[in-house]
């Protein structure tokens, strides 16, 4: 087990506010539209979906767009990185169950993206609230977790209402706060957490399979997946340890304390999200409380080599996206802040390293 207590510092990402683009308030921070409540980010924008029915599109040049997409609210949104596929979760009506909306967005219906399939997000009629959700980039798996303990899967075109099949994959006791489809080769595995466990199914073979890998969890936006650099592992933050997974065993872990809020993966590095350790009590669903006022530590991880390569303090965080090879970190007050990764060179100066140490570091410039 590593501790980061043990790790180098360094300042390899430069940080602003995004602003206005050019104009009388171009030197004003941007500021998004009220109410947002979901975010996610792909195909050249971030997406927003809020608690006022709308999607809302920002471009590069910090162009917003937006559609109705509900009648009442949307509760989550899922960008495909390969597709131009957007699904989101959202309410209709009020005490009736959230519906899975499928938008096509090369496609257009009266100006907006079309939208493909529509679907409640939980089989019958059974009161659940969706908790997490997952897409497999090859279109043929969703997976969607509630706070009840259960997930449900849909296989085949999840486009396409006559081409897929909805089934209960997993029930349990315990909230379901993360869930991440791995691919390797022609395997499928899904791994599934909760506040008290970690486990994978097997997809790719007949009933899928379960495999319990750990009898504790993590909280809500407290586990992500990584990239083949890390050898897409399964990584569970919970407030002692980070810990990671392959689908049949529990890997490596880290020592990284602290109230874990927001777990992220960006480029060979791990980003977290952490309460400061002055701030209130534990809750009782870790990584629910996104509301609270407190200041919060961002620290970007190179597992790796072991170095912490940025950390900075934010106030109220509420998700952190990747896109156009930045980092945005959105914050409460609707302002967006942006961390650019340093050139090679920099980082040479900024750490005082000597050349032959430069092909030990995986600097991601890629």
């Amino acid at each position: 087990m590593a501790a980061s207590l043990q790790w180098r510092r360094f300042q390899f990402f430069d940080r602003e506010t995004v602003t206005e683009p050019a104009g009388p308030d171009a030197a004003k921070p941007f500021v998004l539209p009220p109410g947002i409540t979901a975010c996610d980010s792909g195909r050249g924008s971030l997406v927003f979906g809020d608690i006022l029915t709308g999607i809302w599109f920002l471009s590069r040049s910090l162009q917003l767009s937006s559609f109705q997409a509900y009648k009442l609210r949307v509760i989550h949104l899922y960008q495909l990185k390969q597709h131009s596929i957007l699904v989101s979760v959202g309410e209709d009506e009020e005490d009736i169950n959230p519906l899975v909306k499928v938008w096509n967005l090369e496609k257009r219906d009266g100006g907006n993206p079309l939208c493909t399939r529509i679907f409640p997000a939980i089989p019958g009629n059974k009161p659940a609230v969706v908790s997490c959700l997952a897409v497999h980039e090859d279109l043929n798996f969703m997976a969607i977790g509630s706070t009840d303990g259960s997930v449900v899967l849909t296989k085949g075109d999840i486009t396409k209402d006559q081409h897929s099949k909805t089934q209960i994959l997993h029930e349990g006791n315990y909230p379901v706060t993360g869930l991440a489809f791995r691919q390797s080769g022609k395997i499928t595995h899904l791994f599934v957490v909760t506040t008290e466990n970690v486990q994978s199914y097997t997809l790719s073979v007949k009933d899928y399979p379960r495999l319990e890998l750990d009898t504790h969890g993590c909280g809500l936006r407290c586990s992500t997946l990584s990239d083949p650099s890390q050898d897409l592992q399964f990584i569970v933050a919970g407030n002692e340890c980070v810990y990671l997974y392959q689908p049949d065993e529990r890997g490596p872990s880290f020592a990284f304390e602290g109230q874990k809020l927001i777990v992220h993966w960006y480029r060979g590095y791990l980003i977290i999200v952490s309460k400061d350790r002055k701030g209130s009590p534990k809750s009782e669903f870790p990584g629910s409380d996104p509301q609270n006022s407190d200041k919060q530590i961002l620290i970007v991880y190179d597992l790796c080599n072991k170095f912490i390569a940025y950390s900075s303090v934010f106030s109220d965080v509420m998700d952190v996206l990747a896109e156009w090879g930045s980092l945005f970190i959105l914050t409460r007050d609707g302002k967006i802040h942006v961390l650019h990764e340093k050139d090679m060179q920099t980082k040479c100066k900024a750490s005082l390293l000597r050349p032959c140490l430069l092909f030990k570091i995986n600097f991601n410039i890629s």
